[in-house]
């Protein structure tokens, strides 16, 4: 309440300008200092004990799990986010304000998106880029800008974490409130279609009753869909199918597989340029995620979340530094590798949770002088003259390409190498 009654006179006074209330928000978020004055438990306790909470902004917890509104003004109010789930959910705002991390780490991420072609109010197609990314800890704050000034994505690290939010209602020339699909796509996700959503629930039942005729009928209404329900059907038919393990995305051993044929049927339409860099982006992150709910290691857990959330080896370095601040970045990828190399996956006598089996010295060797900048017949003289033996070529060349091509190592295949160490790994 104080922190509410003051930013809400500051702000009174400067006539409700929406240009300064981000930094008001920011500069009250710091003077208070709430994290160091109370926890996010002293807060749920102090909900209970109330009669009748302030306002609440988002009763069914569409954002946060959950959130709860503890300070609600004229035009602007205060939440509080828990997060027991990272995300990898790029977005801009609808309105702006300031936030506070007020318990646990996130990985934070700001994003540029160049248009390049419109396709009506609620899609647009372009190309994102990466600008910074940054560890934020307990107490940073971070303004938050309306629109396409502030595209980025939070990552959080531990169970739970949760963050203070002061922000505006709305904030009308901010919308839409686009969703960002690497590498291209920007979705309005809050337009909404009657129709069209009663049409995708029935396409999931033909799915779900696994109809005879389901991939016809579907098909049939997915060739005549305009743009925006393309990508949103697609979405659920992806989801559905391998939340059934019906299908599994772009395998080579099935590569005609159900949602590969929905997804050419709308290529036939929409280009081929658009919707599958989306969801092969999206194959890696679900790779990447399922072996991260595995890991039980904080370690490795970063190192995952990294992989998750940044691509290009330079700036996982830069973070790997900050986290490891005493270790070399190449060693510490290797060593993390090392260990999810070896780390079992309960149940089963070969998996792992990197997701190569076998994966040993010499794999880890070749990973190294890809990190370095090295390739091909490259990586072959790099060992001559570190072992002083020559070495099997074709297998040094098989091992690459099992290397480059695996999606865990996808975000490390970007960028130049940092200069470091040489040699196999003591088993």
């Amino acid at each position: 309440k104080e922190i509410g009654d003051e930013i809400e006179a500051a702000w009174r006074r400067n006539d409700y300008d929406e240009a300064i209330f981000p930094t008001l928000a920011a500069d009250a978020l710091k003077r208070a200092e709430i994290p160091s004055r109370t926890s996010v438990w002293s807060v749920v306790e102090w909900c209970l004990e109330q009669i009748e909470l302030p306002r609440q902004r988002d009763v069914h917890a569409s954002f946060g799990d959950p959130p709860v509104t503890v300070y609600s003004g004229p035009r602007f109010h205060i939440d509080i986010y828990f997060w027991f789930e990272g995300t990898t959910a790029i977005h801009q705002h609808g309105f702006c304000g300031a936030f506070q991390v007020m318990h646990g780490s996130s990985i934070h991420s700001w994003y540029e998106f160049k248009l390049g072609r419109s396709v009506n109010t609620f899609a647009e197609v372009g190309e994102m880029s990466l600008k910074n990314c940054e560890l934020l800890q307990v107490g940073d704050v971070q303004q938050i800008l309306g629109g396409r000034a502030y595209i980025h994505s939070l990552f959080h690290l531990d169970q739970p974490s949760a963050t203070i939010v002061v922000r505006t209602d709305r904030s009308p020339l901010d919308l839409p409130q686009y969703s960002y699909y690497k590498p291209n796509l920007a979705i309005d996700p809050f337009f909404e279609q009657e129709t069209i959503t009663k049409k995708t629930q029935l396409a999931a039942a033909l799915i779900r009753a696994k109809n005879p005729d389901a991939d016809r009928i579907i098909g049939n209404w997915l060739a005549d869909c305009d743009f925006q329900t393309t990508f949103n059907l697609l979405q659920s038919l992806r989801h559905l199918l391998r939340s059934n393990q019906i299908d599994e995305l772009f395998r080579l051993t099935e590569p005609e597989s159900r949602f590969e044929k929905y997804l050419k049927i709308a290529e036939e339409h929409h280009g081929v340029d658009v919707f599958r860099p989306v969801f092969r982006h999206q194959e890696m992150l679900d790779d990447i995620l399922k072996r991260r709910a595995l890991a039980t290691e904080p370690d490795l857990r970063f190192f995952l979340a990294l992989l998750l959330n940044i691509e290009g080896r330079e700036r996982i370095f830069d973070l790997l530094k900050q986290r490891f601040p005493g270790s070399e970045p190449i060693d510490k990828v290797l060593d993390l590798v090392y260990e999810l190399a070896n780390s079992r996956i309960a149940g089963t006598e070969r998996s792992n949770l990197l997701g190569l089996d076998d994966f040993g010295d010499l794999d880890l060797y070749v990973l190294e002088q890809i990190l370095r900048g090295r390739s091909g017949n490259e990586i072959a003289e790099a060992f001559r003259l570190d072992f002083g033996s020559d070495p099997d070529t074709s297998q040094i060349a098989e091992k690459e390409s099992v290397i480059r091509s695996a999606l865990v190592f996808a975000p490390l295949m970007r960028d130049s190498a940092l200069p470091g160490r040489t040699g196999l790994r003591e088993s």
